[in-house]
């Protein structure tokens, strides 16, 4: 198993890369209708060689990641997590999650790997603004990022045409100064 790069109760961060992914795996997270009903990549289908050049993509890049989510327990890889297009300028970057394994889903691992990344990119990376998209009827992920802090900052009106229908994008977003921990519900 690679590294551990970050890790919580219930969820190891690592790194990710081509040598350590399951590309039929990851190929088949990307091409499960029900995965990605609420991502851009669903309607069209994706190789195991462009699984490898998106892993490729996030190599010695300075403004950009790629983590894989593994359960702590058993190691397995489960998904993915990126914090990019940060901008150095203005302290600021974009996390995206996708939990592949749809066994995984709604025990609080993607939750929990957001409040990671989130600390990281605040207390290492030094950032002050975090924001994410979510197409709205994605009600898990909307909770996960709100669990961690996020609030709507904006709605994109029919924005994604996904499962027949067009669909508003939420923009969410977090300032350093509203952090909290993610199990503070409060």
């Amino acid at each position: 198993m690679p590294a551990v790069f970050i890790e919580g109760d219930l969820v190891q961060l690592t790194t990710l890369s081509v040598d350590d992914v399951d590309l039929s795996a990851y190929a088949g997270w990307a091409n499960d209708r029900e995965t990605t009903r609420f991502m851009g990549i669903g309607p069209y289908p994706v190789t195991e060689h462009a699984v490898q050049d998106y892993v490729r993509s996030f190599d010695g890049r300075t403004d950009a990641m790629i983590l894989a989510v593994r359960e702590k327990d058993s190691g397995r890889h489960i998904g993915n997590i990126t914090l990019q297009d940060i901008d150095w300028r203005d302290r600021r970057g974009e996390i995206g999650i996708l939990l592949g394994e749809e066994d995984a889903r709604g025990k609080g691992c993607g939750t929990e790997a957001i409040g990671l990344v989130v600390r990281h990119a605040f207390e290492r990376l030094g950032l002050t603004k975090l924001t994410a998209g979510v197409i709205s009827g994605n009600e898990a992920s909307k909770r996960a990022f709100e669990k961690n802090g996020f609030v709507v900052e904006g709605v994109l009106r029919q924005h994604h045409f996904t499962g027949g229908s067009y669909r508003d994008a939420l923009r969410l977003g977090l300032l350093a100064s509203e952090a909290r921990p993610p199990h503070d519900d409060a």
